[in-house]
This record gives structure tokens, sequence and C-alpha cells, in this order.
């Protein structure tokens, strides 16, 4: 059986993350054009682990994918509602990595007391398009030429799920190191679970 960790990440992880998320430029998938300079990223990794919430998932000690969470674009003042990028290795893709994230960002979001999350998706991406659906997003607005890119300009179809926080009538949000050690703990087991030893339909 392969070892599977799904955990916050940190600084020393930054290298690491950039391997996974290379691949996905100059495409549509990721936001920017360029792969951004290390100190650049690690500067990102920071700000956004820290204070919203940054993963990865590692399958034998080998780095498969992350997500993270920034802030809503859409409502940059509403503190509980966050916007997700999630990015999965090619190998790796198709055995519930994508899953697995999505169970433990959804997670500490909820103990976080979060109560909404958004995604973008620049269109077509019927794989993306589906696997938000399975993990219970939904459509909402569709953005003509939102995405400025080469090959593009991207109409980007936004979805967005409703979470169900720990604490409705908390005044903030609670930071992903606030969280509970215990919650924290079997919310990463029940996460690794979810990664499979053999590849399925590319998520």
């Amino acid at each position: 059986m392969r070892r599977v960790a799904v955990r916050r990440i940190n600084e020393w992880d930054g290298p690491s993350m950039l391997k996974i998320y290379a691949p996905y430029l100059p495409g549509p998938e990721a936001p920017e054009g360029e792969l951004p300079e290390l100190s650049t990223y690690i500067q990102r990794i920071d700000r956004y682990t820290y204070g919203l919430g940054w993963i990865l998932c590692e399958i034998d000690s080998t780095p498969a994918g992350f997500c993270f969470l920034k802030e809503d674009r859409r409502e940059p003042e509403n503190l509980f509602s966050v916007e997700l990028q999630l990015y999965v290795k090619g190998e790796f893709q198709g055995r519930g990595v994508g899953k697995a994230l999505m169970a433990l960002i959804t997670d500490i979001m909820e103990y976080g007391n979060r109560k909404k999350v958004t995604a973008r998706v620049a269109l077509p991406n019927p794989a993306a398009e589906a696997f938000f659906q399975a993990v219970g997003f939904s459509r909402k607005a569709l953005e003509p030429g939102a995405l400025k890119k080469p090959g593009g300009p991207y109409d980007v179809q936004v979805w967005e799920k409703e979470l169900s926080p720990k604490d409705p009538a908390a005044q903030r949000p609670t930071k992903p190191y606030l969280i509970e050690n215990y919650d924290y703990e079997m919310a990463r087991e029940q996460a690794a679970k979810l990664v499979r030893e053999e590849r399925r339909s590319k998520e």
C-alpha cells in the first residue's frame, strides 16, 4: 500500500509546488502567464498558508497535487468567502488526489467558519467542470473573455459551493493554524483515504 499524506505546507515546500504548477503554464488553467520566481512564490505561500489555507498531497513522499485559498475576487471584503485554486500533477490525475485535497481544505474552511468557496474555470475545460460538479460546486456567473492569455481571451465559468461553518455566528474566520489539532489530524486521515492505488477517469 502506498503512503499518502495530505497536509498543510510551509516555505520549504515551495520548490515542490512550482514543479507541480509549471506544466499548467502558460495555458488557461493558470491565472498567470509565466512561472513566478521561487522567492516570490514563498512570499505567496507565507501569505495564504497562515491566513487562508494551503495544502499538499504526497504519495510515497512525492508531491502529487496542491490547493490553496485566496481572497474571493468577486467579494474581496467578505472574509467568509474565499476562492480556491487546485492543481494535480499529470501522472497522479484520476487517482482521487483532487478529491482528497478538496476534502481537507473543505474541513479547514468549515472548522474555520468560512461560509462559501468559489472556483474559476477557463473554458473549455470539461475535466475541471466535471470535477467541481462532483465535489459539490454549482455553476454561477459566466464571465465572457475574462482571462486574457495567449490563445484567448477565454470565457471564465465561476463555480460556487456553500459551506457549513462550525460556528455560523462567528464574527471572524479562524485561521488554519488555530484549528484544533485533533480536528485537523482526523480530517487529514479521512482525506488520505480518498487517494486510490490505480488511476480511474481523469480528474
